[in-house]
C-alpha cells in the first residue's frame, strides 16, 4: 500500500515506490528511444508502429498489420508503400493464395535496428546475469507482474474505448434511429 503525502495544497497524494518511479522513468526513456530511432531511421510514428510490429511478429499480412495499427486499410497501404520505398520493408507473395500478399521488415532494417539496440539490450541482460538465481526469480516475477497489469489496464482502456457514451441527462441524440423519437424531417 502506498504512503501518502500532503502536497501544497493540502491534498493527500500517494508516495511511490522507488521501483515505481524507475518504471515511469523506463516508459518515459522508451519513448525517448522510439523518438530517436524514428528521426534517424526517416520514419513517422505510425509507420515506425508499424515497422516495430513487424519485427515482432515477422511476417504479417496487410490486414493484420492494419489491425494492430488501428488503421483502414487504405491507410495501411500508404505505411507499407512508404516503408517499402525507404527499404524497411518488403511485400511477398503469400505462398498458397497467389491473391494475398505478405509483408516483412527487410534484413538490412533488422540488421540496423539491432545494431542500435542490441548495446543495451546485452548490458541489461549482463545486469540481470550477475543477480544470484532468486534475485534474477524475483526480478522476472516483477517484470512479469508489470507487464500483466499493463496488458490489463490496456484492454479495459480498449473495452471503453470501443463502449460509447451514454447521453448525459437532459442530452438528445441528433439521427431518430438513436433516440426512438419521431422527427418532423424524418421518413
Amino acid at each position: 500500500m502506498a504512503d501518502f503525502l500532503q502536497d501544497e495544497e493540502g491534498e493527500a497524494r500517494p508516495q511511490m515506490h522507488p521501483a515505481t518511479v524507475l518504471i515511469r522513468e523506463i516508459l518515459v526513456l522508451n519513448e525517448v528511444m522510439e523518438y530517436i530511432m524514428r528521426r534517424q531511421m526517416d520514419l513517422n510514428d505510425t509507420d515506425f508502429q508499424a515497422l516495430q510490429n513487424l519485427m515482432t511478429n515477422h511476417t504479417m499480412s496487410p490486414g493484420e498489420l492494419a489491425q494492430s495499427l488501428h488503421l483502414t486499410a487504405a491507410a495501411t497501404t500508404t505505411v507499407i508503400d512508404r516503408l517499402v520505398r525507404k527499404g524497411h520493408v518488403r511485400r511477398d507473395p503469400h505462398p498458397t493464395d497467389r491473391r494475398r500478399w505478405l509483408v516483412s521488415p527487410s534484413e538490412e532494417s533488422i540488421r540496423k535496428t539491432m545494431a542500435k539496440l542490441m548495446p543495451m539490450i546485452l548490458e541489461v541482460d549482463t545486469k540481470v546475469r550477475n543477480y544470484d538465481d532468486a534475485g534474477q526469480d524475483a526480478i522476472v516475477d516483477f517484470l512479469e507482474s508489470i507487464v500483466a497489469y499493463m496488458n490489463e489496464r490496456a484492454q479495459t482502456l480498449e473495452r471503453e474505448d470501443a463502449a460509447p457514451e451514454p447521453p448525459q441527462q437532459g442530452e438528445t441524440t441528433s439521427r431518430p434511429e438513436e433516440s426512438g423519437g419521431d422527427h418532423a424531417w424524418s421518413p
